[in-house]
């Protein structure tokens, strides 16, 4: 076994996150407390699955499994009440998630903004569901908390009150992305109140996460950001270098808002590592990559998956670990590898039928890992909901 269950594991997901964006901020001193982490720990790509549909392949990170096994593929899936389709919800999966099998363990987690983590699981320890952080269109309307997104009921009002409606902002919060803000016309451009709202969201999960870890006790944390990709669709047509196909209005306008954007997720890591301590496991991943170069499409595809088409094939990993190798780089991961590696690190053994691997080749010492047929075959209360 890599090392004893007793230490805590954080795993932080930023949709979309690049190694093409972070690593120059890195180098140039804007993101110093993921250079920190990177010093102390390791680095690679992780290849994405196809087709790159977000709730998919976050549900494969979180079971180590292919969709076929896992039941959550795509945006939207089957209402069984009304025959038509519905948004994407959890009621599908099929298999266990990590957070499962733990709780069989006997081991509390924290899921916070999992996608998609809707209506939220009876687990042992706390679930904010993918919809919590969404706001009404105007501040000062009653903001409900729909039923199924937080769990336990106990912690409803409290987690009400971390949430962040984006017409709370101030405009100093807005200037590191737009530092020309004043000069919008936002009667006609609605820009920069989509930039509010992505950090609106964000700050929300980010305040219930940071609140959970210090307020409710746990062995396990996971925590979803999507910030980063609706930074990415909104606003890496703008990133610098400017495209021939883009106006020098606009590029002068929001070629700040890719760079403040993983600045700001670098000040919420340097929280997460002040809290978590030194003896707890993080994992930093993402699903895919984003193009922020030469290769950024000029016109998307009008159709629902059509986004994607600026999305890389490579995501990235990150893990600061305790006996981990300093400053080193893993190869050939993928996002199947993760919940093996998670399993590891709590002395599990890792199903033969998971379709990733432990990312072993991280640590200093060879290690062996043990096997279980299927973690699906072993009884115990995993926190699920009945299957149907």
């Amino acid at each position: 076994m890599i090392q004893n269950a007793k230490n805590k594991v954080l795993l932080i997901g930023w949709d979309a996150a690049d190694w093409q964006v972070i690593t120059p901020l890195v180098d140039a001193g804007k993101m110093p407390n993921m250079k920190r982490f990177l010093e102390q720990g390791v680095m690679g790509n992780l290849a994405t699955l196809y087709p790159v549909l977000s709730p998919m392949l976050w549900t494969s990170i979180a079971t180590g499994k292919r969709a076929y096994k896992h039941g959550i593929h795509g945006f939207v899936e089957p209402d069984p009440q009304t025959g038509t389709v519905r948004p994407i919800s959890n009621l599908g999966r099929k298999t266990k998630a990590i957070w499962n099998i733990l709780n069989q363990e006997g081991k509390r987690s924290n899921v916070v903004g999992w996608w998609p983590s809707y209506p939220v699981e009876p687990i042992n320890g706390v679930m904010v569901s993918n919809h919590y952080q969404e706001a009404p269109p105007h501040l000062g309307k009653p903001w409900i908390m729909r039923p199924g997104t937080v769990h336990p009921e106990r912690l409803i009002d409290p987690l009400s009150d971390l949430r962040i409606h984006p017409q709370e902002l101030e405009p100093e919060q807005l200037l590191p992305f737009v530092p020309k803000a004043a000069e919008i016309d936002q009667e006609k451009d609605k820009r920069l109140y989509s930039i509010a709202k992505i950090i609106a969201e964000c700050s929300s999960i980010h305040a219930a996460a940071t609140g959970l870890m210090q307020l409710e006790p746990w062995d396990f944390m996971a925590v979803y950001y999507d910030a980063i990709d609706h930074f990415g669709h909104g606003f890496m047509r703008y990133h610098p270098p400017r495209s021939p196909w883009i106006s020098e209005e606009d590029f002068d306008l929001y070629k700040d808002v890719i760079e403040s954007a993983y600045r700001f997720h670098d000040m919420m890591l340097g929280t997460y590592m002040n809290l978590a301590g030194e003896d707890t496991t993080i994992i930093i991943c993402s699903d895919h990559g984003f193009h922020p170069d030469r290769l950024r499409p000029q016109h998307i595809p009008n159709e629902p998956a059509g986004p994607a088409e600026e999305h890389r094939p490579f995501g990235i990993v990150a893990m600061k670990v305790p006996n981990i190798k300093q400053d080193g780089v893993i190869f050939g991961a993928n996002l199947l590898d993760i919940t093996p590696t998670i399993l590891s690190l709590y002395g599990l053994p890792v199903g033969r039928d998971m379709d990733g691997k432990p990312l072993v080749s991280a640590w200093k010492d060879e290690v062996a890992i043990d096997y279980i047929d299927s973690w699906e075959q072993q009884e115990g209360d995993a926190g699920m909901h009945p299957l149907t």
